[in-house]
Formats: structure tokens, sequence, C-alpha cells
């Protein structure tokens, strides 16, 4: 099939009208409170919702379609901007999906993930989330399923331009399984451990430890690579109680020097770095984790992609509608 085929989606998504009452989007609680939205508006389309046998299709959606659910993403992750975000994981109806024994692919998986994809992407966008697809493909070739990155942008804020080429980057599908070479996450721990004072290790007690963590590789955001969670936890001595109000005093400085540390640590060695939008606080949080990645150079090629690979989605994105598809819009608790 050609790398810019698109099939017509053979019915449009029928919503369910008996629950569309969304419920409330709770800014202090974004991840679990908007992962529960995006889930409300897949049930209500008939796309998906919470279903947790991932070998079945729910019984309440229509036959052939497969079938989505949100789960929370990292607020290190989340684009500029964003009240929330979330990843849609894609199951493909079974007739469609790759035989994990032999390989076999069934004739038209392609096109049906093409179709369902889009029509997903294309129902949410209605809904007023913007839609994108980020860092390394998946494919009916190599994959069980796929994955979307859905999130909201205040009223009156449009999404970051992005084009194919920008999503696609020097990223080529490979299997889950496959180690790639490029990854160069396993270094942080080292480069932590040898900072001074050091941030990994035994010696990690002045300015706080760190805990690496790798990000899978379908969540890199545009434009990056090698992109993984590196967690600050404070010396004991600057941890707050359970059972007190506040931290100890001096673990405001504490916080911000073991974090500036991280910081220059990190970007020194060539990373760039986020923190999430919500600010942390001793008092509040036990811990503070930026995502440390490394930019695509602009000079890098696209990589060369197989035969079989789900043509480049572009992001989806539609201004909120006065009729009833923008009507779930949630109101936001105070």
């Amino acid at each position: 099939m050609s790398a810019h085929a698109r099939h017509r989606s053979p019915e449009p998504p029928v919503k369910d009208t008996t629950a569309s009452t969304p419920p409330l989007f709770d800014p202090a609680d974004p991840g679990r409170s908007g992962s529960a939205l995006v889930n409300h508006h897949l049930k209500w389309l008939k796309l998906g919702g919470l279903y947790m046998d991932f070998s079945k299709v729910p019984r309440d959606i229509p036959e052939g379609r497969g079938w989505c659910q949100a789960a929370a993403l990292p607020e290190e992750l989340w684009p500029a901007h964003a009240e929330f975000a979330t990843v849609v994981h894609f199951f493909p109806d079974p007739l469609f999906r790759r035989d994990d024994r032999t390989g076999r692919v069934p004739p038209g998986a392609m096109q049906h993930w093409t179709e369902r994809l889009d029509a997903c992407a294309d129902a949410l966008a209605d809904c007023g989330f913007v839609v994108e697809e980020w860092g390394v493909p998946k494919t009916p070739d190599l994959h069980g399923g796929a994955d979307l990155i859905v999130y909201r942008l205040p009223e009156g804020i449009e999404p970051s331009p992005r084009t194919a080429e920008d999503l696609r980057h020097a990223h080529p599908p490979r299997p889950n399984f496959k180690p790639h070479a490029a990854i160069n996450t396993w270094r942080l721990p080292s480069l932590l451990a040898r900072a001074d004072p050091s941030l990994a290790g035994d010696k990690a007690t002045t300015v706080g430890r760190c805990l690496v963590r790798e990000v899978e590789e379908f969540l890199w955001p545009p434009g990056t690579r090698d992109c993984a969670l590196v967690t600050w936890e404070p010396n004991p001595a600057y941890k707050r109680d359970p059972d007190q109000p506040t931290a100890p005093s001096g673990a405001y400085t504490h916080w911000i020097r073991g974090l500036a540390h991280l910081a220059k640590t990190l970007t020194t060695a060539g990373y760039q770095v986020r923190r999430r939008k919500r600010p942390c606080h001793p008092d509040t949080d036990t811990a503070a984790t930026f995502l440390a990645c490394r930019p695509i150079p602009e000079d890098t090629a696209p990589a060369p992609t197989p035969a079989v690979s789900r043509p480049s989605t572009r992001p989806r994105w539609k201004r909120r509608k006065a009729d009833h598809l923008s009507a779930p819009s949630p109101n936001t608790t105070s």
C-alpha cells in the first residue's frame, strides 16, 4: 500500500447518547481526572473506554472497529500550555491483529489500522482535544496495537505547528523487543554518579539522590530522542514527616540547591530538561522529576521505513464548536 494512501472509514463513530454527561475535570488531580474525561468521550463515541480484557472487544462497540483506552501521561511529557494529556492505546479488531507466534499479519490489517486510528483521532478532535502521534511509530507488522497522544488546551490557545516530518523524524518502526543502539539513557546513572557532589550511588546524600526511568519510545515528544525521567529525592534529613504539616527547616533551600545541581549536570552533558507545569514544594511533594532528552539534530535525514508501515498521521485539532459535539466539554472544579 502506498505510504500516502488513505481509505474512507466504512462507517462513522456512533455516539452513545445515554452517557453524555462528562466527569468533572479537577486541576488539582489533572492526570486521573483528564484520563477519566477522555475515557468518557471514548465510551460516548463507542470507541472504547475503561475495559481491561485486551484480548476482547467491549460488547458495546460494534464489531470490526477495534477499541481504545486512555491512560494518564506523566506531567513532564505534557505539551506546553496543556491542561492535561493522556495516551490513548488502540487495540485493533481481533481479525486484524498480528499473530505473535507466527508473525503473520492478516490481510487488510494496514487498512484497518489506518481507518480506525484516523476515525478515532478525528472523533476526539471534534470533541475539542488535540490528537497527535509521537516518537517511534507502531505498525501492524511489528506490534499488537498503536498509541495516540490526546490533550486539551485552554480556550484561545492553539497547538504548536507540527509536520509529519516532526513526528516521524529519524524514528523508523521497530519491534518493542528489539534493542535500539541510539538509546543512551543507560548512561545517565553513571553521569549522575560522577557529578560533584554525586547524585546517584552510595555517595549521593549531600544534595539528594536520583532515580532514572526510561520513557517508552512511542512517548518521545516531537524532535527528541533518548528520553528518560529523572526523579530527584531530597536528603532524608529534609524530607517531610508524614505526621508534620511542613518540611524541616532548611528543606526549601536544600530543594533549590539539589534541583539546580541536577539541571546543570544534565544540560552540561547535552540534555534538554523539562519539569511539570505544577510547581513542586517540600511541604507538599516527596520528590521532583525532570524529563531529560536529547534533541534530534536539524540536519538528520528522516530514517527509511519498511514497505509495511502506517502513513504518518497529521496532528488533529479543531476549534470547539457550539453544537452537540462540544457539549460534553467539562466544567472545572474550583
